[in-house]
């Protein structure tokens, strides 16, 4: 399977991330949309004095700097702009097209979810499958759900499959848009209707709402549950901003709309990154393709990681692939208002990762005689997110699960510096193909 990278990033993102048993195709239901509201991925603003800020600020500078050191041992990415016709672009059946937008989804092994994947879609958009060298039933199910499907010998990778997928139906010659989709993903009834008003004259991207598939079955899950907490705290305190200055540094690569021109010029076989959309975005940036929106009517359900073992791999990919694209697109070397407010983002992670960690070590040691009081005071700032949190997503049982909220959040900053180390040992990839969380059925959210 192959997945988002939302976020990557803390900012996602990030799209990271095997199968579990078959399940039965579930009909898509409207209620989990009623229910549902803003997603967003952990994230932790500091206030600190100005003394630590100054410090802070010239760490990151360090950082900005190790990241781009020793360039002539790793040259500038430079990805070649034309492509080899490895494959016959056959196009769309002579007439006109019966909608304007297409929806294509790269999957491996992705029988158990594929099929509502697609009954999501196939009402609002034509529905084309590749199947990337799978070895179960997806290509045969794939057909009989509807979707027009290119089934690969051989597992190249997310990319690269979409890539040929492209070359092979012709949509970014036969659409205005196209819709590029997880196999795990149910997008809304109005997905595309509401991306499509979002892509104006000047907009290359529009990004949809991510929002966990938080079922019955796993209502107690804990990683689900940090999940659908840390979408909606992103979603609300930083997307809608970045979408606002157009300064956005991820996209949802499980539930993204394209403008067609934009993507064919993006769409390359060898993504140089670990995360495909991080590549993506960073380019539109760079070239100057258009504005990159948010638009959180278009909502989309996705199967997050049900044990910390995917929860962990995942959320590694998308920072190294996110610390990757800081390397081999420069960030922070042009005078954009996107490096500039790559900047400042950079330094909140900084603050996250190591000051805010010192600074609450230093807190506790001078209040040692009363740490009772000073936990109680750290938990309720954490029990009061959760609160907003459980009443916006209308899941109450997030404010019993804070604790693991909080162990989950300590443990991110682990993500975060295990990923600097490999951006550091391999700032790029000749493959970009990974091992996908366990999928679980798309059943009622909970």
């Amino acid at each position: 399977m192959h997945t988002r990278g939302d976020i990557s990033t803390p900012s996602g993102a990030p799209d990271g991330a095997a199968a579990v048993p078959g399940e039965q195709q579930r009909r898509r239901g409207t209620g989990p949309w009623l229910l549902v509201q803003d997603v967003q991925r952990a994230k932790h603003r500091d206030h600190l004095a100005p003394g630590w800020l100054l410090v802070a600020l010239l760490s990151v500078i360090g950082l900005s700097a190790l990241l781009h050191h020793r360039r002539s041992r790793v040259p500038a990415l430079e990805v070649p702009r034309q492509r080899t016709p490895d494959l016959p672009q056959t196009g769309l059946p002579a007439g006109p097209v019966r909608r304007e937008v297409a929806v294509l989804i790269a999957t491996r092994n992705g029988a158990d979810t594929l099929a509502s994947t697609i009954a999501s879609a196939a009402g609002q958009a034509d529905v084309y499958v590749v199947s990337d060298g799978s070895t179960d039933d997806t290509a045969r199910i794939a057909e009989q759900s509807g979707a027009k499907v290119l089934a690969l010998s051989v597992n190249i990778g997310k990319p690269a499959a979409l890539y040929r997928a492209n070359r092979h139906f012709g949509l970014t010659t036969d659409y205005r848009a196209v819709a590029v989709l997880d196999d795990d993903t149910v997008i809304g009834p109005e997905f595309i209707k509401h991306c499509l008003a979002g892509l104006t004259d000047r907009v290359a991207i529009v990004v949809g709402r991510t929002i966990t598939n938080w079922t019955r079955e796993h209502r107690w899950n804990p990683w689900l549950a940090v999940r659908a907490y840390s979408y909606w705290k992103y979603q609300l305190l930083v997307r809608r901003g970045q979408s606002a200055l157009n300064v956005m540094n991820c996209v949802s690569g499980s539930n993204s709309l394209y403008r067609s021109s934009v993507l064919e010029q993006v769409l390359v076989e060898d993504t140089p990154y670990i995360v495909d959309d991080t590549y993506w975005t960073l380019e539109t940036h760079r070239r100057g393709l258009g504005r990159i929106v948010y638009a959180p009517k278009a909502t989309a359900l996705i199967c997050d990681p049900l044990n910390g073992r995917d929860w962990y791999k995942q959320n590694l990919r998308w920072l190294w692939g996110t610390m990757q694209g800081i390397r081999g697109h420069r960030i922070g070397t042009k005078r954009t208002m996107f490096d500039f407010m790559y900047i400042l983002m950079m330094l909140d992670w900084f603050l996250y990762v190591v000051v805010w960690p010192f600074w609450i070590a230093a807190v506790f040691w001078v209040g040692r005689d009363h740490w009772p009081v000073l936990l109680a005071v750290y938990l309720t700032g954490y029990l009061v997110w959760t609160s907003i949190a459980a009443i916006a997503l209308r899941r109450w049982r997030l404010v019993l699960l804070t604790p693991f909220v909080l162990v989950f959040d300590w443990l991110y900053r682990v993500n975060f510096a295990h990923a600097l180390v490999k951006a550091l040992r391999q700032p790029r990839v000749t493959s970009c193909r990974w091992e996908s969380p366990s999928r679980y059925a798309q059943g009622a959210a909970a």
